[in-house]
Order: structure tokens, then C-alpha cells, then sequence
């Protein structure tokens, strides 16, 4: 069973994201998998939004390496020329909020 999944969002993440997204979850050793999306998507800003599975709290060495696998995933959309996402948010299994990152504006 995946560690965390990751919403698609297909108005702004492509495949090739969704696998550097995946990727860089890897090199954390969390088995992440795309699920489908949760929310409508619409609006100005997306929120990249993930779902951490296990019933525990997250563990804190992962909680202090996720900003900066979020700044890499910020990099990649940048570098990209696309639409960074206004937040990347964490929910637990039942939907409740876990954390909440913004990326730093430029």
C-alpha cells in the first residue's frame, strides 16, 4: 500500500511531472502512488495536494526533508515554464489538514 498519494491534476501536472513528483518521493523511501483527483481544481491558484496513508503521525525525520523535496518540485515547474502550485498541502487519510507549505514567491 502507498505511503502517500499524490492528487493528479490534469489542468497542471503532466506525466512527466507526476513521475518527477513520484521520483523525488522515492528518494525519501516512500512508496507514492497518483490517485485520483479529490477537489474540482478551478480557479486561479492549484494547490498540490497529497494524502499520507498510514494511521501513525508522519515521522519527524520525513516531516523536516518535505520542504526540500517541495522546493525541488517548485524548481522543476519553474524551470519547466509552467504554473508553480500557490501551496502543496499534506492531508492524513480522512481529509483532515496535516501540513500546509507555500513555496517562497520570487
Amino acid at each position: 500500500m502507498a505511503e502517500i498519494l499524490v492528487e493528479e491534476n490534469f489542468a497542471h501536472i503532466d506525466g512527466g511531472d507526476m513521475n518527477l513528483i513520484l521520483d523525488l518521493l522515492d528518494e525519501l523511501s516512500l512508496e507514492a502512488e497518483p490517485t485520483a483527483p479529490r477537489s474540482s481544481g478551478r480557479g486561479r491558484h492549484w494547490e498540490l495536494t497529497m494524502h499520507w496513508q498510514p494511521a501513525t503521525p508522519v515521522p519527524a525525520g520525513l516531516d523536516a526533508t518535505l520542504p526540500g523535496v517541495i522546493a525541488r518540485i517548485r524548481e522543476h515547474f519553474e524551470s519547466a515554464g509552467k504554473q508553480l502550485p500557490s501551496t502543496v498541502a499534506l492531508y492524513d487519510r480522512d481529509g483532515r489538514l496535516l501540513r500546509t507549505f507555500e513555496p517562497d514567491a520570487r
